[in-house]
């Protein structure tokens, strides 16, 4: 195994960062990072407490290479634990050892290093990405790919497994939470246990108002909030007058029947209709935006997603379910910087504060402020996580409606402006 890198000079703090090829992603040469890469790399920081838990790599004196699980460190040992075998090697016998960086610290760190057009290296990325179970950004690297090439067969096969090692994650999570119903919380309250979240009404609310009417998900309208419609807009034009008329749209597609509801302005019965999928405009963000790097960089202990956020707080999961995303969306919309601003800018989404604050503080007029351990997440607008954040913006119901939610978040959005009601 190569390694690059050098041991760290301190023997209180041995473990330096791992090159990722020693991390098992092999990659071309330019994509290579090791310890003594630039202080700008995500891996340039010397061991601490949080440390433990992670994967270490330890190189002995004799050559042999051990990778195993930190468990601890001191002045006479190092103790890993490999394959659930707690071993403990003495100081004198290594010769170099190795701290791994999260695993998403190093996906975007080598996802910035390739381009988007290299499927042979997006390819490569999906499967180490598969290999170390996060088959979520790998699927989003595999459709990356197969948008560009159809037909590029390895990149269906994988998108296949990865979509079936999804799904069966998500069996083992419900089943572990059906067969042991009195733990005192779930994942996502383990991950956020102060976090409020969007109810499943408020999300369907939300559904209604970014239906895209010539290409809406599964509806259902019940007969009943028809006919109320009929009742509370008697007098208007579109409300027809016989029955026959009145039974003609209780016949209707699902879909006519919402845009009878959308033209009516029926607002007050928008919570009846049951929106059974996310429209596309919020599959762009679940799949484009929140799967792929929002959690991954934003969503994060040490950013955005832990108790010292300050004002601008989303929620912090492993998971990408519906209240995660849609309670973490609607923070985006509506927090307001010391400044007042909107983070989206709808009128000009690649304008939006969100993305310039992501880019590199050279690249932008905007720069993330000066703290500890950031580090941006796009290389330049041209990124494709950027331009695909740009279609998602692009993509929302404009002018921005007021969903009418009663949402408490844990943080203030304030100070905020007034949004505009959409013509719904």
């Amino acid at each position: 195994m190569q390694v690059t890198g050098e041991p760290h000079p301190n023997p209180m703090h041995r473990f330096v960062p791992l090159a990722l090829v020693a991390a098992g992603l092999a990659v071309s040469a330019p994509v290579l990072l090791g310890a003594g890469d630039s202080a700008d790399a995500p891996f340039a920081q010397d061991s601490q407490p949080e440390d433990k838990g992670r994967t270490a790599t330890i190189i002995l004196h004799d050559g042999q290479v051990i990778t195993g699980t930190l468990v601890e460190e001191t002045d006479e040992a190092i103790t890993l634990n490999i394959n659930g075998i707690r071993t403990t090697i003495e100081i004198g016998k290594i010769r170099e050892s190795y701290i791994q960086a999260p695993i998403e610290d190093r996906y975007r760190s080598v996802r910035a290093s390739i381009d988007d057009d290299d499927a042979e290296q997006l390819i490569q990325l999906a499967r180490w990405l598969m290999k170390n179970e996060r088959n979520d950004l790998a699927l989003a690297e595999l459709n990356g790919v197969l948008e560009k090439e159809p037909f590029n067969e390895i990149a269906k096969n994988l998108k296949t497994v990865a979509e079936q090692n999804i799904r069966l994650q998500e069996a083992r999570n419900t089943d572990n939470h059906q067969d042991a119903p009195k733990r005192p919380r779930d994942r996502i309250q383990r991950d956020a246990p102060d976090f409020p979240m969007l109810t499943d009404s408020d999300i369907n609310t939300i559904r209604v108002w970014e239906v895209d009417e010539n290409n809406p998900p599964r509806l259902r309208i019940d007969p009943g909030t028809l006919e109320s419609a009929f009742e509370l807009y008697a007098d208007n034009k579109l409300v027809p007058e016989t029955a026959a008329g009145r039974e003609a749209i209780l016949r209707s597609s699902a879909k006519e029947q919402l845009n009878f509801l959308f033209e009516l302005q029926a607002r007050e019965l928008y919570p009846e209709v049951q929106v059974l999928d996310d429209p596309k405009s919020i599959k762009t963000f679940r799949d484009h935006v929140h799967r792929t790097w929002l959690r991954n960089a934003c969503a994060t202990t040490k950013c955005h997603g832990g108790t010292e956020a300050g004002r601008f707080r989303l929620i912090r999961t492993t998971t990408n379910t519906p209240p995660v995303y849609y309670t973490n969306m609607w923070i985006l919309e509506n927090y307001r910087t010391e400044e007042g601003l909107p983070l989206l800018n709808f009128q000009d989404p690649a304008e939006s504060i969100l993305l310039k604050m992501a880019l590199p503080r050279t690249e932008t007029s905007t720069p993330h402020p000066d703290v500890l351990g950031w580090r941006f997440v796009f290389r330049s607008p041209e990124d494709r996580n950027y331009r695909r954040t740009v279609e998602w913006i692009e993509s929302m119901w404009t002018p921005r409606p007021d969903y009418d939610i009663d949402y408490d978040p844990p943080t203030a959005m304030k100070p905020e402006a007034e949004a505009d009601r959409g013509s719904r």
